[in-house]
């Protein structure tokens, strides 16, 4: 029969029988089936039965079949033949190509002409060309062997007649000629890629479609567009039959007789496929010495010459894994195949008509004889496939042997194992340990765990919504190969997996694992990003945070440093710059919002957070709870859960992620199942799993399902020989018996213990030694050590020794412990720990290690029992140096451990003998508590400074610590008052304990700035004196106290005295803006001539500010008590919010959370006076909300919900709450409440309201109404319009109401002389309104028209619709409903701008009156 090459761009498929007409004859079937079987070829031939008579149509077969569908497999075997469609050559004919012009094909083939070509490509090769082919060609084999198989199993259970098949019709069926084969040809090139795409039966007609996927895993890589066809694959399969009665499964039982007789007969025709030819080979290429042979009685292995032909037979695959047959191998005289009746011995070898096979049958006895097949292992072949044909064989006739398959399922499965795993089950290496495959990374019975963070991740990636989940579970259970197992997927999807994990042993530098796995996604994003890409992370950075802040970042994440711009110049951070945790925060949430995206989803994985402290995880929460939202992260954390106890900081950190609304989930992994433990140790030993069976179901009796112990007592068993793989006969043995009966510990520690002791000494020092460094150490340290005569031969022996023997990895900057429980059976081993990590911090100290590893050690030692204080102070020496570098980087988690250990280390002569040494120990551990939030670890600190301090100056730090701590916490804000003045006393300063003749000191300070132009004041050279930098200080403590104490004289008179000694003195610093800021900010309560003055003074400050590059610290609390007091004098409203939101986020960067939210609040309420859009407004201050709620800013909390409600109240939001729970917060200013009430009332039409909160503004205390002066301001104007409204709705007290809109009209005018653009609007507002009641000539058109004309000249919005409002109502009155009409539109258009319903409704009713 015929090659037959297919059209594959016609659509016209041909048959690939070479006789139709020898079809019928050749097939033992009912005449039903006949017919069955014409329009089955018809269907193949795409021709219409009914267009031509039978006889026309046989004859159009005959002509196709001699015309287009001959092709010369001897050509084909040359391999470059193809078929060329519309080129001018004869329709479907082969045709010969250049190569460079080779198309794909299909081509259909007997199944016996394939094997021979098979056998034919690598004839004339050189040894490694042959070798790959082989390989490839084995791959094919099974390939077809599956296909095989599946056809033979479907008719075992859909035929109903297949009993009554006799031995002759199944032999038949079974039978090397009743099998094509399909297959792709791609030419040339790709000539070892060929592809088997359909296996044909003949008898009866039915073909099985292969679809085939390559398999991608951890644990062996590829290249899906390079696959040279060793890589594993899914295959599956199709079943096409043209016979209906052939469609309905008939089989009650999986198994039967006739299944295992096909079994065997598949076996025979495997053996066949796979040993023809064989031979041949292998004496060629010297693998098989001449006259050797296969003997039907005996097994004895291929003859090789020496060592050179025993790689070529062995290291078929070259990979070294152990992957071999079942634990019951045969005996090594016996015969490999099953003795068989003698009756039907002749049926038997008659299947294999095979002109190698020997004619000579031996050993006949009574009733039984040896059918003379040799074992495929001897052709060269992997024991596994050897086995497999072995085990068909034994089917069905004579004996049955124990591994015999028991029906065609079975064998399929199998086969599918091979072609899925063709690393493990098709080498032909000898194994020597298993921790190959322990380092595979592969997954067991994890499927839908895996499942869960693969959604999570989607969920993340399309909602742009961090999540969190915590996988937890005892040792061993496979967390973190859980995890690992979806990097891959992540890569492919664009997006950035990074992992660390927290280190039991290195508790000391937590905050280490965060920022490192952060460097290392800085990395990513830097290797895998194009640099347009690049440039735009660096752009929207800058933005953000500023060049001083991107500069922190590289400080931190030097990886940073490559999202840089080479040609961009980063500013040098000097000591001046304050950086703490909240700064740092805030940072790395600019940086996570830059770097991930939707496309660019980032996966962050934190193992053991057990060992976590609270910093590490504060940070992790400061990312997933980003009030902006924009953070596309998954954060997952591995946890064992048997770990965590009660009051655990996780804990907190679970409650925190679930208070600010994170998505939170967990995974909890046990034992997996017995037939995912089978999975495993069929995969590590290369057995069918059906062999292994029960040597798993004992191992998971030992292990309970944990993998790492599975795996681990696995190992043991093949260390101790219980387990051990034959040489001779190529497969593992084990003695269940044996294996039932060990007696082992419950857990994998005594087992690693055991392990562990019967190492050399050296080994089991140097692993103690690494275990004390943690789950790493890195190389250097090691190269430290091995230079110290104690620790010598610490590298060799790690290296030759225990890298080798599997306990460590090596990837040539640090060892790791290939798991976490070797560390600890090591450690274990360890008796007094404490001296032990001593002495090994002492020696690398000495030979001027890295100074971290070495402090580290040292004081995990016994340090309280030091008696030499030489040895005292050298350890307090070492710990205040390794404090300084995470000091630097905000680390102060870190820099409080090593610096508590520094001072408590102290000799307790300390502050006598070596001051200087405990003066600068003990400040930069209570600066350290502060950051930390030990607040009274801290302040106990400062009184000991302070106590055996010598000198002010060496004190002075410490005071101003102490009161910033005091001011941040709002404790005993007397305390602090009475500190500063104390200090400033001392300073040379003479500050009364008793305030008087405020009045005169203001007038001095005042004269002290009117007779200074704003340039001489700019001209002030910077100050240098330290005495005068630490008076202005605390002359700048003393306001901050005495603002927060709320007594307006003490307020006055300090800020007048600062500002004069600021001027007296000539004094500029960083804190002279502050200064000037806040006594301009006393002077403009009145709308009068001081607050002029206050004008030009507050500029100027501002203006100082800006160029004194080390007055970060103090921007934004200048910036929020300008833009609170002055500024709103002479700034634009939108202005002051815009600029209070750049010094919010200053405030931010800097870690000065108090005056960042001092600002927040003016930004949101100057955002609503200005008329922002609402809902955009709401949508802020549910942000800003959730990050006061994280940070615990009360107050501000509190006023943001205030501001929210009113928000709320004019968009129309029914659910809007209000302000009487505000009880349970501190208390808030009352004339910011009572403000926000009027605004509120005011636009919701309530004038009444309005009206009863002036009166009660009138009775707060004039230094209370009037000490923010927009606040004043405002209510004015407010006010004056709801008089004027209750006037013209002719409520009783006209007169009153008439003098409270003159009153208010004075108040604009004033304040419209300041700003023009704030007030000129409102005040003309009031003027239209007092006109059209006082004046009988008011031309409305005039007055309001000017007044709605200057509202969109400020572009208030909101106050232009009201303007438009109160014109339309008063010519509406008029009775010009014509113009009303007209205005009463403009002013709904407004208010819908400005994004309030309920005044857009009201309006609309309105206008829906005038039209009825």
């Amino acid at each position: 029969m015929a090659p037959v090459i297919v059209n594959h761009n016609s659509g016209a498929r041909q048959s690939p029988l070479s006789d139709i007409s020898s079809i019928s004859s050749s097939l033992s079937l009912k005449s039903s089936r006949v017919d069955d079987l014409n329009q089955f070829i018809d269907k193949m031939l795409n021709v219409d039965a009914s267009a031509a008579s039978r006889e026309g149509l046989d004859d159009f077969r005959q002509q196709q079949l001699k015309t287009g569908l001959e092709a010369d497999s001897a050509s084909y075997g040359e391999r470059n033949w193809t078929h060329e469609s519309n080129t001018g050559c004869d329709k479907g004919k082969a045709t010969r190509v250049d190569v460079e012009e080779e198309k794909e094909a299909i081509v259909v083939m007997p199944l016996k002409q394939w094997n021979d070509d098979e056998a034919r490509k690598s004839r004339h090769c050189d040894f490694n060309c042959q070798r790959n082919l082989q390989q490839v060609a084995t791959i094919r084999k099974i390939t077809v062997a599956f296909g095989i198989g599946k056809l033979l199993q479907h008719v075992a259970h859909h035929d109903s007649t297949i009993s009554n098949y006799s031995w002759s019709q199944l032999r038949s069926m079974c039978s090397v000629d009743n099998f094509a084969v399909e297959f792709k040809n791609e030419g040339v090139l790709s000539e070892s890629r060929w592809e088997v795409r359909q296996v044909y039966m003949i008898n009866p007609f039915m073909s099985v479609q292969i679809d085939t996927i390559l398999l991608s895993s951890n644990y062996y890589s590829f290249d899906i567009e390079n696959d040279d066809g060793l890589n594993g694959r899914n295959v599956m399969a199709t079943i096409t039959c043209p016979f209906p009665s052939l469609c309905v499964n008939t089989m009650a039982e999986e198994t039967s007789d006739c299944d295992r007789k096909l079994c065997h007969l598949l076996g025979v025709l495997l053996h066949f496929l796979f040993s023809e030819n064989r031979s041949e080979q292998m004496k060629e290429n010297g693998l098989l010495k001449e006259g050797a042979d296969y003997e039907p009685s005996s097994s004895k292995a291929v003859e090789v010459d020496g060592p050179s032909t025993k790689k070529k037979s062995l290291d078929w695959f070259q990979f070294d894994t152990q992957c071999n047959l079942s634990h019951e191998p045969v005996d090594a005289g016996e015969d490999l195949y099953p003795l068989v009746r003698e009756e039907e011995f002749s049926q038997a070898v008659s299947d294999v008509e095979h002109e190698d096979l020997p004619n000579h049958v031996g050993n006949i006895g009574r009733s039984r004889v040896n059918l003379p097949l040799s074992p495929l292992i001897n052709f060269g072949y992997p024991p596994s496939l050897s086995k497999l044909v072995a085990n068909l064989v034994d089917c069905g006739v004579g004996q049955f042997r124990v591994d015999a398959y028991t029906s065609l399922h079975e064998a399929v499965t199998d086969m599918q194992i091979l072609l899925r795993e063709p690393m493990l089950f098709l080498s032909m290496s000898p194994p020597s340990t298993i921790d190959a495959f322990m380092g595979s990374g592969k997954l067991y019975g994890r499927s839908n765990e895996t499942a869960s963070l693969t959604n999570a991740y989607n969920r993340v990636a399309s909602s742009g919504k961090s999540e969190a989940i915590f996988v937890g579970g005892f040792s061993g259970c496979g967390k973190t190969r859980l995890v690992h197992s979806i990097f891959e997927s992540v890569n492919i999807a664009g997006g950035y997996a990074v992992t660390q994990k927290f280190d039991q042993m290195q508790s000391s530098s937590p905050m280490s694992v965060v920022l490192s796995a952060l460097n290392q996604l800085c990395f990513l994003v830097a290797q895998t990003t194009s640099e347009t890409c690049l440039m735009d992370i660096y752009v929207k950075l800058s933005r953000a945070i500023g060049l001083t802040n991107v500069a922190f970042l590289t400080s931190i994440l030097p990886n940073a440093s490559e999202l840089v711009p080479s040609h961009v110049t980063l500013p040098y951070l000097n000591s001046q710059y304050g950086i703490n945790f909240n700064s740092l925060c805030f940072t790395i949430q600019h940086l996570m919002r830059v770097i991930s995206s939707p496309l660019r989803t980032v996966l962050l994985f934190l193992d053991d957070l057990q060992w976590a402290d609270a910093m590490s995880l504060k940070l992790v929460q400061c990312i997933l709870c980003d009030v902006k939202g924009l953070n596309c992260l998954l954060f997952i954390g591995g946890v064992r859960e048997n770990e965590v106890e009660q009051g655990h900081v996780l804990l907190e950190f679970f409650d925190a992620l679930s208070s600010s609304d994170v998505i939170s989930s967990r995974i909890s992994l046990n034992g997996i199942s017995p037939n995912d433990v089978n999975s495993m140790i069929s995969d590590t030993l290369g057995v069918f799993p059906r062999l292994c069976k029960g040597l798993s179901d004992v191992v998971f009796r030992k292990t309970n399902g944990n993998p790492f112990f599975t795996l681990e007592f696995l190992r043991s068993l093949i260390t101790r020989d219980i387990v051990q793989y034959s040489l001779r006969d190529k497969c593992w043995k084990w003695n269940l018996a044996h294996i039932s009966a060990e007696n082992i510990a419950d857990n994998v520690l005594h087992l690693l213990t055991r392990k562990i002791n019967v190492l050399s000494e050296s080994n089991q020092t140097a692993l103690k030694v690494a275990s004390c460094f943690g789950s790493v150490i890195s190389v250097d340290v090691v190269r430290k050590l091995s230079s110290t005569s104690q620790y010598s031969s610490l590298q060799k022996t790690l290296d030759e020794t225990l890298v080798k023997e599997g306990f460590m990895d090596c990837d040539g900057t640090r060892y790791r412990f290939v798991h976490d429980k070797v560390r600890e059976a090591a450690y274990g081993l360890i008796f007094d720990k404490e001296q032990y990590h001593f002495d090994l911090g002492m020696a690398l100290q000495i030979v001027g290690g890295d100074i971290f590893a070495a402090v580290n050690q040292i004081n995990r030692g016994p340090l309280s029992l030091l008696q030499d204080d030489s040895r005292r102070i050298l350890i307090v020496n070492l710990n205040y140096e390794a404090s300084i570098h995470p000091m630097d980087c905000s680390d102060f988690t870190t820099a409080y451990s090593y610096l508590n250990t520094a001072v408590s280390v102290l000799p307790n002569d300390s502050w006598t003998v070596h001051y200087d040494l405990t003066l600068k120990c003990y400040f930069r551990l209570a600066k350290a508590a502060y950051s930390c939030g030990r607040a009274t670890r801290a302040q106990h600190l400062c009184d000991e400074i302070i106590k055996h301090g010598k000198c002010l100056e060496d004190t002075l730090e410490t005071y101003s610590l102490l009161v910033s701590m005091i001011c941040l916490a709002r404790q005993d804000l007397l305390m602090a008052f009475k500190t500063c003045i104390k200090v400033l006393n001392l300073l040379g300063e003479d500050i009364p304990d008793t305030v008087v003749d405020t009045n005169s000191t203001v007038k001095k300070a005042k004269r002290l700035f009117q007779d200074r132009s704003s340039e001489d004041l700019l001209a002030m050279v910077d100050e240098t004196s330290s005495r005068s930098i630490a008076i202005m200080e605390f002359y700048n403590h003393l306001v901050t106290v005495s603002f927060h104490v709320k007594q307006r004289h003490i307020c006055l008179y300090y800020n007048a005295r600062w500002a004069s000694f600021c001027l007296t003195h000539g004094v500029a610093c960083k804190y002279t803006s502050g200064a000037f800021v806040s006594f301009a900010s006393i002077l403009s309560r009145d709308l009068d001539e001081d607050a002029r003055l206050a004008c030009r003074i507050s500029k100027t400050g501002m203006i100082m500010l800006s160029r004194n590059n080390s007055a970060i610290q103090q921007l934004p609390g200048v910036y929020a008590m300008h833009f609170m007091m002055v500024g709103s004098l002479t700034e634009p409203i939108q202005s002051a919010a815009a600029m209070s939101h750049y010094a919010y986020e200053i405030g931010m960067q800097t870690g000065n959370l108090s005056q960042a939210a001092f600002c927040l609040a003016i930004m949101m309420a100057r955002s609503l006076y200005a008329g922002t859009n609402l809902l955009n407004l709401k949508s802020d201050l549910q942000v800003h909300l959730n990050s006061a709620k994280q940070h615990s800013q009360l107050i501000l909390f509190a006023n943001l919900v205030m501001m929210h409600e009113v928000v709320s109240k004019l968009i129309g939001d029914e659910e809007a709450e209000s302000f009487q729970y505000l009880e349970e917060f501190p208390s808030t200013d009352d004339d910011f409440q009572l403000t926000l009430e009027i605004f509120s009332s005011f636009y919701l039409g309530h004038t009444e309201r309005v009206h009863y909160k002036s009166k009660l503004w009138d009775r707060l205390e004039d230094s209370e109404k009037r000490k923010v002066p927009i606040r004043f301001i405002y209510t004015a104007f407010f006010s004056g319009i709801a008089s004027f409204r209750l006037y013209s709705y002719g409520r009783k007290g006209s007169q009153t109401h008439t003098k409270n809109l003159a009153k208010s009209l004075s108040i604009l005018e004033r304040a419209s002389g300041f700003s023009a653009w704030n007030y000129e609007n409102k005040y003309l507002l009031l003027k239209a309104a007092h006109l059209s009641i006082t004046d009988q000539n008011f031309n409305p058109e005039n007055e309001f028209g000017a007044a709605i004309l200057a509202s969109q000249a400020s572009k208030f919005v909101h106050e232009e619709g009201l303007a438009c409002e109160l014109a339309a109502l008063h010519h509406l009155k008029h009775d010009n409903k014509a113009l009303a009409l007209t205005l009463f539109r403009q002013a709904k258009s407004c208010y819908k701008m400005w994004g309030s319903q309920v005044k857009e409704n009201h309006i609309a009713s309105l206008i829906e009156a005038i039209q009825e």
